[in-house]
């Protein structure tokens, strides 16, 4: 059987799926490059060199399966037309399709990232305190990042795409795993960390964590109040979100309680003057 080169190399849909073709060879992985399915192809070789639309027929359709090993997610339809990679998806606990246009890049999997370990780990040393909940900490020691109760070995990152010196985050070392308990990544601010989850392609704001000294110098509820960012949109669209989870349950003793209080930490409501007892703009209790 033939195979065409039109085919073969690395497609990207831009979040969901990222699938390496190689002649009769195709490997489809998640958002976090983890190997979803590996099973054999077959098409019209002549037919995708003419640039016409072409069925591809995988050998095995089934990415993902529940507990009973029932089929969750499958490949309904493959196709190739105009220079991209057409995949249909049914999932089968709501009945739902989804298409996802994949286009052909020189990048593989990793290609994306830079490992920025050497610049950082020195500086992340030590522990982290979590704004709101004074009595959990994060702490780093040489590659390991304990938290929750929970060690795991890191990498810190930046991705190429969107590269900024200053900005990286740690992952798991290993780079297709989400095995951080309860978060995917930490976000390396100037002056705390910041936990995030991603939910399907949106990278939802969790909890912050500074060092001692910082807890009442950092702009906090203001440095939780990100706004949860889509991957799949150009500009992000979506309203920023209260402060993180657990972040507006103050401690009697946390510096930024009583008179210093300068924002609601509900709705982000700023006080000019004295804290009033009641927020003007959703009514919770301040003092």
């Amino acid at each position: 059987m033939r195979y065409s080169d039109r085919l073969n190399g690395y497609w990207e849909e831009g979040y969901h799926y990222y699938i390496e073709i190689r002649d009769e060879k195709i490997t489809i992985r998640d958002y976090r490059r983890a190997v979803m399915l590996e099973t054999t192809i077959s098409y019209d070789a002549d037919r995708l060199d003419r640039n016409e639309k072409t069925p591809i027929t995988l050998e095995n359709n089934v990415l993902s399966v529940n507990l009973t090993n029932e089929p969750m997610s499958m490949i309904s339809e493959m196709t190739y037309e105009n220079d991209e990679l057409h995949i249909k998806v049914t999932y089968s606990y709501n009945d739902d399709q989804k298409e996802y246009i994949l286009h052909k890049v020189d990048h593989g999997p990793f290609d994306h990232l830079k490992i920025r370990d050497d610049e950082y780990l020195e500086k992340l040393q030590g522990k982290w305190i979590q704004w709101g909940h004074t009595d959990n900490s994060l702490v780093i020691k040489d590659d390991v990042v304990t938290c929750f109760g929970s060690s795991n070995k890191f990498h810190v990152v930046s991705d190429l795409k969107s590269y900024q010196p200053d900005k990286a985050k740690i992952v798991p070392y290993d780079l297709t795993e989400d095995n951080f308990p309860g978060f995917t990544a930490i976000d390396i601010e100037n002056d705390y960390l910041s936990t995030t989850m991603m939910v399907y392609d949106v990278s939802m704001p969790l909890s912050v964590f500074a060092r001692k000294e910082m807890l009442d110098k950092i702009d906090v509820p203001e440095a939780a109040r990100k706004a949860p960012v889509s991957t799949m949109m150009k500009q992000p669209d979506i309203a920023p979100m209260k402060p993180f989870m657990g972040m507006s349950q103050q401690n009697e003793d946390h510096p930024l309680n009583g008179e210093r209080l300068t924002v609601c930490p509900d709705c982000g409501e700023k006080f000019e003057k004295e804290t009033p007892r009641f927020c003007p703009g959703c009514g919770r209790k301040l003092k």
